[in-house]
């Protein structure tokens, strides 16, 4: 949109301080003449825009005019710069982005500040590289109602094909994910982007209408479906940490000193797998089918350390 431009150039000049015709034409692709006119729109409108000709010219803001803190002020805008930083780090390829990013900046005062004291990052150790150019397509697939065609990894470390009408990305729980409605199991699912590999764009499609609130029921409805009640009694020597791991409203303390945590999770090998990572802390209380589960997995474990 124009107006969105307009906007744009502003902050791009304010920040840099002088910008050339041809640079903004081509930051965002349009001609040079359209640049003119825009230019002229915004001075139009009471901002002190003026031009310099020549090598090393271009335009500029007078006096002593600029954006600064118009809607934030520098404490405000601290947070959302971190964020904003860490972001245009993941979706460095996309040029709307970039534009947000810049406005943010602009409202900062300037991309180079020493003083901040808020650092976030939300990339994956295992695939930076991967996660860039995949928050790239699904960005760009979400846009243009287009198809993602992948190899997924399940719980049973099988590889599967999904095509997907991608709707939405998500960052929970220190993981990204992809929420689409997926063309092979007929239904909506979301999948945890570090299980992804072959990542590629297909055939357009026609989106479905679908409310937020109905789509998070399905998946609230499809989590209990799948998960048990559990409970797992820990030992004193770990019950400061479990609220780094479980709901604060899920863990009770008892008279001997140990802990009891109770709630719901998916009934599959990644729950034994992180019952596990507590190694002797953990003990399963219920349900005795896990429990004997649980036997036998740390069985199987010994056996094969037992030469």
């Amino acid at each position: 949109m124009r107006s969105n431009r307009l906007l744009s150039i502003l902050i791009i000049i304010s920040q840099k301080g002088l910008v050339t015709g041809h640079e903004l034409a081509e930051h965002f692709e349009v001609s040079l003449r359209t640049i003119y006119r825009d230019i002229e729109k915004i001075s139009e409108a009471g901002v002190p825009i003026a031009a310099t000709g020549g090598k090393g010219g271009g335009y500029y803001i007078m006096g002593d005019y600029n954006l600064n803190n118009i809607f934030f002020n520098k404490k405000e805008i601290e947070p959302l710069i971190a964020v904003m930083e860490n972001l245009k780090f993941l979706f460095g390829k996309n040029p709307k982005f970039n534009d947000i990013v810049i406005k943010f900046q602009s409202l900062h005062g300037s991309e180079n500040q020493q003083d901040d004291n808020l650092n976030i990052n939300m990339s994956h150790f295992s695939m930076e590289p991967e996660l860039r150019e995949y928050l790239f397509l699904i960005n760009k697939a979400i846009e243009e109602s287009k198809l993602l065609e992948f190899q997924y990894i399940n719980r049973r470390l099988n590889y599967e094909k999904r095509i997907i009408e991608p709707i939405q990305i998500q960052f929970a729980g220190g993981d990204w994910y992809i929420i689409g409605f997926c063309k092979i199991r007929n239904d909506y699912r979301k999948f945890k982007l570090v299980r992804v590999r072959n990542l590629s764009l297909g055939d357009s499609f026609e989106k479905r209408l679908i409310s937020k609130e109905k789509l998070e029921k399905i998946f609230s409805d499809s989590y209990d479906k799948n998960s048990i009640l559990v409970t797992l009694k820990f030992s004193n020597k770990i019950g400061a940490q479990l609220s780094e791991y479980f709901l604060k409203d899920a863990i009770t303390a008892l008279e001997n000193g140990e802990y009891l945590v109770k709630d719901l999770y998916p009934d599959d090998e990644g729950l034994k797998k992180f019952i596990l990572s507590f190694g002797d802390y953990c003990e399963v209380v219920s349900p005795m089918k896990l429990r004997k589960e649980m036997s036998e997995y740390i069985k199987n474990i010994y056996l094969k350390y037992n030469d």
